[in-house]
């Protein structure tokens, strides 16, 4: 970038400055208080748009040189594009075209990248280099080192928001872990205590639950047998008393049977009497009737007796003899017999019936009598309930023997479940605690830096080599050293030359080319000529396009190369132009 002219006016102490810059290294030089560092803070917010002296854009109007309302400044790069602030309003249009805008904050205030906090100062290195190390590489890296990949896999998106992010992710990651082992255990979590830790674990003795399982198996079968025993005992005392309760009643029939005996043969007897009668008085009645309508008259072939057939039927016979004939009398009785007949039928069929239930009644006494003896009796049943209970007592016992074991089982199955867990968190806490401390500053960002690094340290060796400083190197851990010495331990001068040559190295890896050095009077008169011969080399090797130095001086500087001019800033204004010889 090739400053070719500034132009300021009424920004702060530069009152009136409007110079073409026809050379690379231009020197502000002028006493305390002329207005040097308002053009370098001018420059500096027309390129960046930033102010160092007013935080706030309200505040911009105090930036304007005393006495006057407005103000601005436009340097003009590459001889073509211009860019301004304007005051109090704060306007700019710095510029966007460059490689690396990012750095022109600090080409132009050299002591900038050193007063950076160690993460801002990688942040911006790693913004400079163009650094972006992807998911793929970042992975690579970290299985590389034992992490695990499953969580690796998890935490890479997070590095869209860059190495800081995604470590606290897992910072965060392994608290969780924590505060789940403390919650799992009741403890205060400890890397070497949890790295051994187990839940206490009740004593519990499997062989002694199968031993009662087994126990309570061969209760169950007993009870269960004993409760069908006393079931057959209550059924069958039933059916004995019920039988029981029915023989008064046997008994009673019983006593019966020969009464009922001798009943059927008085009323059989009597049957067969009135049957005689009956079929001898019908039989008389049927031969009336023959009479009545004279039947067919016929000879026996053996007898030789006369046969009287009517319809087809022998109804009689003629004998030699006189033949008897029913009365009037005697045929009106035939129905009276007949009923009296019918009547002693059913007599003797109830006499029968009586006499089967009495012999029935007495068999039944028999065989009430017989199994009287098989029984149960009441000590039978009682003794069956007293071993039903004593069993349901030994069954109550091992069913809680068992389940008391059983509770130690479960407290052991628990205990080894949370020592599991807590191994598990633990193993967690680790391995998120591993990938928090590979994508930590000094982890695989790191590495990464350390290899992106090397070009800048690199460039300030060269620096060292041409100047004969102080041998300057960035470190890993974004610690800035200046020979053997950190830097914060260094001299103002010494820490100025530092400065310079980061400033000149970030100019460098940023193409800008570009640099402004303020308080170049702290350097001795030495000092100050190994400054312009620096300078004055990265000019001839084309490595550098503009710088401009602020000093401090008694009087304008002479005796100044081709490359080099110099003006002298007194009440804000260019006083007087000295050129090189």
């Amino acid at each position: 970038m090739k400053l070719t002219n500034l132009s300021i006016q009424n920004f702060l102490g530069a009152q009136s400055v409007d110079v073409a810059l026809s050379r690379p290294i231009t020197i502000f030089a002028g006493k305390n208080g002329a207005g040097k560092s308002s053009i370098q803070e001018a420059v500096r917010m027309a390129l960046t748009g930033e102010s160092v002296r007013a935080n706030l854009k309200k505040d911009y109007g105090q930036l304007v040189t005393d006495g006057h309302k407005s103000g601005f400044a436009e340097i003009e790069i590459d001889g073509s594009t211009r860019v301004f602030v304007t005051l109090p309003d704060g306007k700019t249009n710095p510029p966007t075209e460059y490689v690396a805008p990012v750095a022109l904050p600090y080409v132009l205030d050299a002591q900038r990248f050193a007063k950076l906090a160690p993460n801002d100062r990688r942040a911006f290195l790693f913004g400079l280099m163009g650094l972006s190390a992807n998911g793929a590489e970042v992975k690579k890296r970290l299985i590389a080192k034992g992490c695990d990949e499953q969580k690796a896999d998890s935490i890479i998106p997070m590095l869209r928001s860059g190495f800081d992010a995604a470590c606290k992710e897992a910072q965060a990651k392994a608290r969780d872990e924590k505060a789940a082992w403390r919650a799992i255990t009741g403890e205060t979590y400890g890397e070497v205590k949890a790295a051994s830790w187990s839940a206490e674990k009740p004593a519990f003795d499997a062989q002694e639950l199968a031993d009662y399982d087994r126990e309570l198996a061969e209760c169950e079968a007993d009870l269960a047998t004993e409760n069908q025993r006393m079931g057959a005992l209550q059924a069958d005392a039933t059916r004995h008393n019920t039988a029981k309760a029915k023989l008064p009643a046997l008994r009673e029939k019983a006593g019966k049977r020969d009464r009922i005996v001798e009943k059927l043969s008085r009323d059989e007897a009597e049957l067969n009497d009135w049957h005689s009668k009956v079929e001898f008085l019908r039989d008389l009645v049927a031969k009336k009737k023959a009479v009545l309508s004279p039947p067919e008259k016929l000879h026996c072939p053996d007898c030789k007796h006369e046969l009287m057939l009517q319809d087809g039927r022998l109804i009689g016979w003629i004998h030699s003899g006189p033949s008897k004939v029913i009365s009037d009398e005697d045929e009106k009785r035939l129905p009276e017999y007949e009923n009296a007949f019918n009547l002693m039928q059913n007599t003797v069929a109830n006499d029968k019936r009586d006499l089967a239930e009495a012999e029935e009644a007495i068999k039944a006494i028999a065989e009430l009598e017989l199994a009287a003896e098989k029984y149960p009796s009441d000590e039978d049943i009682k003794k069956s309930g007293e071993a039903i209970d004593g069993l349901v007592n030994e069954r109550k016992e091992c069913a809680k023997k068992i389940s008391e074991l059983k509770d130690v089982e479960r407290k052991a199955k628990e205990a080894e479940g949370i020592t599991v867990k807590a191994k598990s968190l633990h193993q967690g806490v680790e391995q998120w605690s591993a990938i928090a401390d590979a994508l930590s500053p000094n982890g695989i960002p790191g590495e990464i830096l350390s290899e992106a690094l090397e070009p800048l340290n690199d460039r300030l060796h060269q620096s060292f080599s041409a100047t004969k400083w102080l041998k300057v190197e960035v470190h890993n851990d974004m610690s800035i050293t200046g020979g053997a010495h950190d830097y914060a331990l260094l001299s103002e001068s010494e820490q100025w030359r530092v400065d310079a040559m980061l400033a000149e190295a970030i100019a460098h890896l940023s193409k800008l080319k570009l640099l402004a050095l303020d308080r170049f009077d702290v350097l001795d008169l030495s000092g100050r000529s190994e400054l312009i011969e620096w300078l004055d080399t990265l000019v001839d090797a084309n490595q550098l396009d503009s710088a401009l130095i602020f000093g401090t001086l008694k009087s304008a500087p002479s005796g100044l190369s081709e490359s080099i001019e110099s003006f002298w800033i007194e009440a804000g204004s260019i006083a007087q132009l000295k050129e090189a010889a």
